[in-house]
C-alpha cells in the first residue's frame, strides 16, 4: 500500500507539473490566438543606447521604441512554422544584435541591422520561453517544452543541456551567475556551468512567476502574472512584494536599464512600464498598432 501511495503521489506530482507547463503556454497564447488581440507583448530588452525592443506574440515579431517613437522592427506571418510566428522571448547579445525565441519554428533567431531574423540552431529548441546572455556571448535558453535549461556556446549553433530544472525564466547577472525561475516548488534557483543547482526561494511563494532580473546589489526581481506584481528577493532574505496593483495587470517580461531601473512589459495592459526605486510603476510607452 505504501508503494501504491508513493506511486500515486509521484504520478499526481508529474500531472500537476505538466498541467502547470500547459498553463504557461496556454495563458500566454489564449488572448493572442484567433485575432483576439492585435498586440500581445511578452518580453522586453534594451540595448546600450537605451532603445527598447519588445517581442509580441500577436505581431509575430518585434517592436522598437527609439527616439520616443514606437515602430515595427519586424513583422512576421500568421502562418505557423514561419519565423517569429510565436515570438515569446527577446534578449540583447553582447554585440548588440537581438535574440528572439520562437516556438513555432523551435528556434532562436538573431536580428541585426538588416532587421531580418536569422536562425541559430536549426530547430533544436522546443519552446524558448526566455533567453539570457553571459558576457562571453554564451546564450542560455529556458526551454518550456523540454523542461530544461540549455545553452548555445558563443559563435555556434550547438545546443547543450545544462540542467533539468523545469525553467520558465532565465537571467545572467553582472557576475555571470545564471538565475532561473522554475515551475518546481523551489521557484528561484542559481545554476552553475556544470548544472549544479542552488535554491534561492526554496518553497512555493510566487503565484505564477515568469521572469527574473538581478541588479548590481544582488537583488532579484520576479514578475508574477497572477499576483499582478513584482517580487523582490534580497540576498539572504525572504521574498517580498515590491510593486503590485494598477497599472500592472499581468506583468511577464522584465529587464534592467543601464541604471539598474526595472523595465516591465505587461501583455494585459499592452504597455511597457518603468518601476522606480520605491516600486512605483509608471507607463513608459503603449504597445498598439496604427489603424
Amino acid at each position: 500500500m505504501a508503494s501504491l501511495a508513493c506511486w500515486i503521489a509521484t504520478g499526481s506530482s508529474i500531472l500537476q507539473d505538466a498541467a502547470a507547463q500547459d498553463a504557461v503556454s496556454s495563458s500566454l497564447d489564449a488572448a493572442a490566438q484567433g485575432g483576439a488581440l492585435q498586440v500581445y507583448p511578452l518580453d522586453v530588452t534594451l540595448n546600450k543606447e537605451g532603445n527598447a525592443f519588445v517581442a509580441d506574440r500577436s505581431l509575430h515579431g518585434v517592436w522598437q521604441w527609439k527616439d520616443e517613437k514606437l515602430s515595427i522592427l519586424f513583422e512576421g506571418s500568421p502562418k505557423f512554422r514561419t519565423p517569429l510566428n510565436a515570438a515569446y522571448s527577446i534578449a540583447t547579445d553582447v554585440d548588440g544584435t537581438l535574440l528572439v525565441g520562437d516556438s513555432a519554428t523551435r528556434e532562436v533567431y538573431r536580428i541585426g541591422d538588416d532587421a531580418v531574423p536569422k536562425p541559430i540552431t536549426g530547430g533544436k529548441i522546443g519552446i524558448p520561453i526566455d533567453i539570457a546572455v553571459k558576457s562571453d556571448g554564451t546564450i542560455y535558453v529556458a526551454d518550456l517544452e523540454l523542461r530544461r535549461l540549455v545553452r548555445i556556446p558563443a559563435g555556434t549553433g550547438d545546443v547543450e543541456a545544462v540542467a533539468s530544472v523545469n525553467p520558465r525564466g532565465v537571467f545572467a547577472d553582472h557576475q555571470d551567475r545564471v538565475w532561473v525561475v522554475s515551475q518546481n516548488p523551489q521557484q528561484l534557483l542559481m545554476v552553475s556551468d556544470a548544472g549544479e543547482v542552488t535554491a534561492i526561494v526554496k518553497e512555493r511563494t510566487f503565484e505564477f512567476p515568469h521572469q527574473v532580473v538581478v541588479n548590481r546589489a544582488g537583488e532579484a526581481f520576479v514578475t508574477d502574472g497572477y499576483k499582478k506584481a513584482i517580487w523582490r528577493v534580497k540576498p539572504g532574505a525572504a521574498a517580498e512584494v515590491f510593486s503590485s496593483g494598477a497599472p500592472l495587470d499581468g506583468p511577464v517580461g522584465i529587464a534592467l536599464d543601464a541604471n539598474d531601473q526595472l523595465v516591465v512589459v505587461d501583455p494585459r495592459a499592452q504597455a511597457v512600464f518603468r518601476i522606480d526605486a520605491d516600486g512605483k510603476a509608471e507607463e513608459w510607452f503603449k504597445i498598439q498598432k496604427s489603424k
